[in-house]
């Protein structure tokens, strides 16, 4: 059996009634949902997309709906796993690969995320950010227009390189617009991410701060299998988590750097738990010979169990 990586998805293809198909079909998944709490399991299957994008109530909504997808996987397939040597999440999703790699365990990866959630919440509150989707352009050529138009100074960072040709800038709303505009006049694609902050940028500083006091009062171990942290890129190397989680708020995630390093370490097989599809799109466009599953919502795991 190769070796198979289990990823998770970043903000940004959430739906409505995430996870509550999932909940009324099988009752082993309701204690994370006791654990989210009332409010916020209302709001995951009942609320507005709007209600589910606030970071603070995404946050922790993504994360329940993955530990539980991961749950029902070990309690129903656990052939799916057969092999499972590494994993990575993008951005919020690295909680549940922490999560998975038994670094924290399921409570403390909901508590983390939901504070985590409120305190950048309150950052982009405080300064108006976007993201923006960056594509067919590589990483080099976003940091030409960057640096070659002053405007953007100071204002836009490039936040995630999720591959060779996808990034993704974050900033202050108004420049991001003006940016986006600037882009198609000159015939380049871009597109506007669902989420409420200029996340993975400076702009997030004054929620970093106050989380180091939480991540300090935090007990992480040792991983159980590989765990690539987004600020790096590369295989933990035992640096101290409170460091790791408090550079990922501020700092780019190096997804494409995790993924080629991932592949040079000998996964062959990758089973992303969404919400969506975008990482096994990547790995597809970028890698050849790989084996990648995806479960992208409520529907594509009842269908899996049930099969």
């Amino acid at each position: 059996m190769e070796n198979l990586a289990v990823i998770f998805a970043g903000q940004g293809s959430q739906y409505e009634g995430m996870g509550s198909k999932l909940y009324d079909r099988y009752p082993e998944i309701r204690g994370i949902y006791d654990s989210l709490g009332k409010e916020l399991t209302d709001i995951s299957f009942c609320g507005s997309i709007d209600d589910i994008s606030k970071t603070e109530n995404l946050q922790p909504i993504m994360i329940a709906f993955q530990l539980a997808v991961l749950k029902l996987i070990r309690a129903h397939k656990p052939e799916l796993l057969k092999g499972l040597k590494s994993t990575c999440g993008l951005s919020l999703g690295e909680y549940s690969a922490l999560a998975l790699s038994e670094i924290i365990d399921e409570d403390d990866a909901l508590r983390l995320v939901a504070i985590r959630g409120a305190l950048m919440g309150k950052a982009s509150e405080n300064r108006s950010g976007k993201m923006l989707a960056i594509l067919k352009m590589t990483e080099d050529e976003v940091r030409e227009v960057l640096q070659s138009h002053p405007e953007f100074e100071g204002k836009v960072y490039i936040a995630n390189i999720n591959s060779s040709r996808q990034i993704i800038v974050s900033g202050e709303g108004a420049t991001i617009d003006e940016l986006k505009d600037f882009l198609k006049s000159n015939k380049k694609l871009a597109k506007p991410l669902s989420v409420s902050g200029a996340f993975h940028t400076p702009f997030m500083e004054s929620a970093r701060a106050p989380f180091i006091e939480t991540l300090e009062e935090t007990s992480f171990s040792s991983p159980k299998i590989s765990y690539y942290p987004n600020v790096t890129g590369e295989k933990y190397d035992g640096t101290p988590m409170v460091h790791v989680l408090s550079e990922q708020i501020v700092s780019p995630v190096l997804l494409y750097k995790t993924f080629k390093n991932m592949v040079d370490d000998g996964v062959a097989r990758f089973l992303e738990i969404g919400p969506g599809g975008v990482l096994s799109t990547i790995l597809e466009r970028e890698f050849e010979g790989l084996e990648v599953s995806t479960i992208k919502n409520d529907d594509d795991l009842i269908e899996l169990l049930e099969a």
